[in-house]
């Protein structure tokens, strides 16, 4: 049970940017719109749960329903509007681009826009990367990054991460979509070629019990001392994919020990260390990348989702000379790096450059640790809250003693928390609540979301739902 607190006078902030709730959830016209929506698309479609409402707009940060409510936005279209709705700069980029070329295949036909961005994303990469290649999404730069590996070093292995999420389409890309098993639930491709180890988690550790904080380098104890002795031999691995922070999996951040021990044992057994920053690239962590707030030198870094900048469908692959400068493989597609893709891509680069966006991506971060670490202390399912710039999670679980995980506390604070007028990530089955606003989000709104959020974990917390005896067997998706 949570103890109950004096509760906190909320922020004053602008009337326009503060969410606004006018009918129950789902209003009357989103109930009409769904009871047409589930009739016409896939059943993995129609759960409105987590989402009562059907989106009619959005403005600065806010998103209105066809009811007229209002929902602070920490969804960020799944991080690929990274600036807010229509942000001008990119917005006009995009346009512009799209009346002076249309629709045109940049991968047959140069074009300043694509040439311009590629140009430009080779020069400020993380060193020692230098070439970069055209893609469409996320899932194919993984694909695109193993084949690559593959063939820069002659062998056949990848080394994974549990609890990371790449994608899922086909062989290589359902192999290693493993946030979650149900993700790949009966459609997994059950390939060779891949070895997975524990993603490095400092709040909770195989075979150890209750919270930490633990040594995460013990992730590396476990690779060498076991994945390399009893599975696969060190020379047999091309490559390691791992997300700088873990995204889907519950927004966990590796050490300093754990990159320089890591990058290490990738120079010394010569893997190329692919680094899949989709979700965390352009500022989202405070840096432009990901790699340069954590000292990671990759040889094959992954770009899509913030790339973008709001505009159009772009993802990218970067790489050493070693490796994009000598391939062989085809890369890309008809509809990799539109023009005006890469044209709203170029000015996304260009606002961060600037350098306001990212001092604003620090003031969130340290906000969400002011309102929200505290919990900690104050209610017992609340076990650990953690942020990368404006990647925010809370992980909930049943106790402090076993911190086994909450799934049914998560679900049930994030409805509390929609219904309030705050939008965040939650997914079945998940015991992480996660936000990631716009990384220019006023500060004001952030900290309202986060008091507002505080407010709705405690209302959960006074009567707590029960949980499944074993995570295994929580049932199926709604």
């Amino acid at each position: 049970m949570a103890k109950r607190s004096e509760k906190k006078k909320l922020l004053e902030v602008p009337s326009w940017s503060l969410p606004a709730l006018r009918t129950e959830l789902p209003g009357p016209k989103s109930r009409a719109l769904f009871d047409r929506f589930d009739r016409a698309v896939a059943r993995a479609q129609i759960d409105h749960a987590d989402v009562p409402f059907v989106e009619a707009r959005r403005s600065e940060w806010l998103v209105e329903d066809v009811d007229g409510n209002t929902f602070a936005d920490h969804v960020s279209a799944w991080g690929a509007d990274p600036l807010g709705p229509r942000h001008p700069h990119v917005l006009d980029a995009v346009e512009r681009a799209q009346r002076d070329y249309g629709m045109e295949c940049s991968m047959y036909v140069p074009n300043v826009a694509s040439s311009e961005l590629a140009i430009k994303l080779a020069e400020i990469a993380p060193e020692p990367i230098s070439r970069v290649a055209f893609e469409v999404t996320g899932t194919a730069t993984v694909e695109t990054a193993i084949r690559l590996a593959r063939e820069a070093t002659g062998r056949p292995m990848i080394l994974a991460f549990y609890g990371q999420y790449h994608g899922e389409s086909s062989y290589l890309a359902a192999g290693v979509s493993t946030d979650l098993s149900e993700v790949t639930s009966q459609h997994a491709e059950f390939v060779t070629g891949l070895v997975f180890a524990p993603y490095p988690n400092r709040f909770r550790a195989p075979f150890h019990a209750g919270p930490g904080p633990y040594d995460d380098e013990m992730y590396l104890d476990y690779l060498e001392e076991w994945v390399l002795l009893h599975q696969v031999e060190p020379d047999q691995i091309a490559g390691v994919l791992i997300e700088p922070v873990l995204g889907e999996g519950g927004i966990l951040v590796p050490s300093e020990a754990f990159w320089k021990r890591l990058q290490e044992m990738c120079r010394k057994w010569g893997w190329k260390l692919i680094l899949d920053e989709v979700q965390t690239c352009m500022g989202r962590c405070g840096t432009m990348f990901a790699a340069e707030r954590y000292g990671i030198r990759p040889d094959i870094l992954l770009l899509a989702k913030g790339f973008a900048g709001g505009g159009q469908p772009i993802a990218a692959i970067a790489a050493t000379d070693e490796i994009l400068g000598r391939t062989n493989l085809h890369i890309g597609s008809t509809y990799a790096w539109t023009p005006a893709a890469a044209a709203g891509a170029l000015a996304g680069i260009e606002v961060l450059e600037r350098g306001d966006v990212l001092r604003n991506v620090a003031q969130i971060e340290r906000i969400a640790f002011e309102e929200l670490l505290p919990l900690v202390d104050r209610i017992e399912q609340v076990g650990d809250v953690r942020a990368a710039g404006a990647l925010v999670g809370v992980e909930f679980v049943r106790d402090r003693q076993t911190i086994r995980p909450a799934p049914n506390f998560h679900r049930r604070v994030h409805q509390a928390a929609v219904h309030r007028g705050v939008l965040g990530i939650t997914q079945w089955g998940k015991w992480v609540y996660r936000f990631q606003p716009a990384l220019n989000m006023p500060p004001e709104l952030f900290r309202w979301s986060c008091r507002t959020l505080a407010e709705a974990i405690e209302e959960v917390a006074l009567d707590p739902p029960p949980e499944p005896e074993l995570l295994i067997d929580r049932g199926e998706p709604a």
